[in-house]
């Protein structure tokens, strides 16, 4: 019997799965270190990929935008110092650092901290910028994708003779970060922003994980096209890769599906049971959407999450819920520096209490309000794909912080705070032989579909 002990408020919650039934365990899989990232990150730019080397392309009185990601931007400018060697590369290639504009690029995630994160030092030699989408004034036009997004972006970046981006290749709600995406969502305005996001309704292949033929990714790459971004460092798990990001972003996605993801055969049952979950919506991002492309037709998702932060409040007309996250998106793009952490962290309370609301509405009105433009995208798209897994694959929701009349408002199919009564109710529809994969304890992984 393969045994996984959770730490929920409510006393100790065991996951345990009959050895028969276990076909597979996901996990967390280990990254050695394969230098300094200041070296790696070195080499990547000197021997980059579809392009020529980076010092190449840099010519003395050249104004340059370094747009760097929330995701790294402490790899950065903190302790691994990457920001203060590319730096002087650029000042030895004739680029000194009055001619450098750093741009913290973080789409509509806003830019709490960033400015301790990145740190003096690097912030001593450069002018900086926080990108707010939502401010108008700061955006420049440059036409449309070949899929119709209208594509504005930063116009301090846009003004640049070159712009290097320094982010990462990863998971994300639609398919893999990297690549041009410091461009869109990074630098771009709210309305290229919600245009792009949409795409997620336009194929089933706009799902975690997922590339190659993704739609909103082909769409992310036409805007880095557009305004002529070339050069992209990107960090892929323990890696580093660099180059003109066609080329270079697919190598990376290749290296973190081979490296980070784990490739499961389609399952009968899939257990996910991470160890601290108190938030729902934090807890099933994005792995309702890994779990649905590996719990086979007719299958069973049991999702085991504490939830015990979950509040329940109040039905309210859901245009309420809209505007408020519409604000609480509002006041974090606004928000630099460390400011002023109680206020924070409710409105990133706010922003959970929201997005839970919104998993409530059945996925045709969802779909309206995403195709209508309502509220803001980050949050309504996220809840539109997490309701189309929920009514995809049956999924059991083993939880202490909700109850079964609101779990089945949410759309599982059935509501328990034991895994021992989810267990035997999906051994009971499939069957006692059901195989199981499970991706529970303090290491939990992130599947990836063996037919992709």
């Amino acid at each position: 019997m393969a045994t996984w002990t959770l730490d929920w408020r409510i006393g100790p919650l065991e996951v345990a799965v009959p050895d028969r039934n276990l076909r597979q365990v996901v996990e967390a899989r280990e990254q050695p270190s394969l230098g300094a990232w200041p070296d790696l990150v070195r080499k990547a730019i000197e021997d980059p990929i579809g392009s020529p080397p980076l010092r190449e392309l840099l010519r003395p009185g050249m104004r340059v935008a370094i747009l760097l990601t929330d995701v790294h931007d402490a790899m950065f400018g903190g302790r691994d110092r990457v920001g203060p060697m590319l730096l002087d590369y650029l000042n030895a290639a004739g680029v000194p650092d009055r001619d450098v504009l750093l741009i913290h690029a973080a789409g509509l995630h806003g830019h709490a901290d960033a400015r301790e994160k990145i740190g003096p030092e690097v912030l001593g030699r450069v002018a900086y910028h926080e990108h707010d989408p939502l401010d108008e004034g700061c955006l420049t036009f440059h036409g449309a994708t070949w899929q119709g997004t209208p594509v504005w972006t930063n116009r301090l970046a846009a003004e640049r003779d070159m712009m290097i981006g320094f982010g990462g290749c990863g998971p994300s709600l639609f398919g893999f970060q990297g690549g041009a995406g410091i461009v869109l969502p990074g630098i771009s305005g709210a309305d290229t922003i919600r245009q792009n996001h949409i795409k997620i309704m336009n194929s089933g292949r706009v799902i975690s994980g997922w590339w190659p033929g993704n739609p909103q990714r082909m769409d992310v790459m036409d805007a880095g096209d557009l305004v002529g971004f070339r050069f992209k460092i990107d960090v892929a798990a323990n890696s580093v890769v660099a180059g003109y990001f066609r080329e270079e972003w697919p190598v990376a996605v290749e290296y973190v599906k081979e490296n980070v993801l784990t490739r499961v055969a389609p399952t009968d049952v899939y257990v996910y049971a991470p160890t601290t979950s108190p938030e729902l919506a934090n807890a099933i991002y994005m792995q309702l959407e890994y779990a649905s492309q590996v719990v086979r037709p007719g299958g069973v998702l049991i999702a085991c999450v504490s939830a015990a932060d979950h509040s329940s409040p109040p039905p309210r007309p859901v245009e309420e819920t809209l505007s408020e996250l519409a604000y609480a998106t509002q006041q974090w793009n606004r928000d630099s520096g460390s400011g002023d952490p109680a206020l924070r962290g409710h409105w990133r309370k706010r922003d959970l209490v929201c997005k839970e609301e919104l998993l409530r509405l059945p996925l045709e009105e969802l779909s309206k309000i995403v195709v209508r433009k309502l509220g803001e995208p980050r949050s309504t798209t996220m809840a539109w794909s997490h309701r189309r897994c929920l009514e995809r694959t049956r999924t059991f929701l083993v939880t202490e912080g909700i109850g079964p009349e609101e779990g089945a408002a949410m759309g599982f199919a059935y509501v328990t705070s034991s895994f021992e009564d989810a267990l035997g109710r999906a051994f009971g529809e499939l069957g006692d032989d059901a195989g199981v994969v499970a991706n529970a304890g303090p290491r939990t992984g992130l599947p990836y579909p063996l037919d992709e």
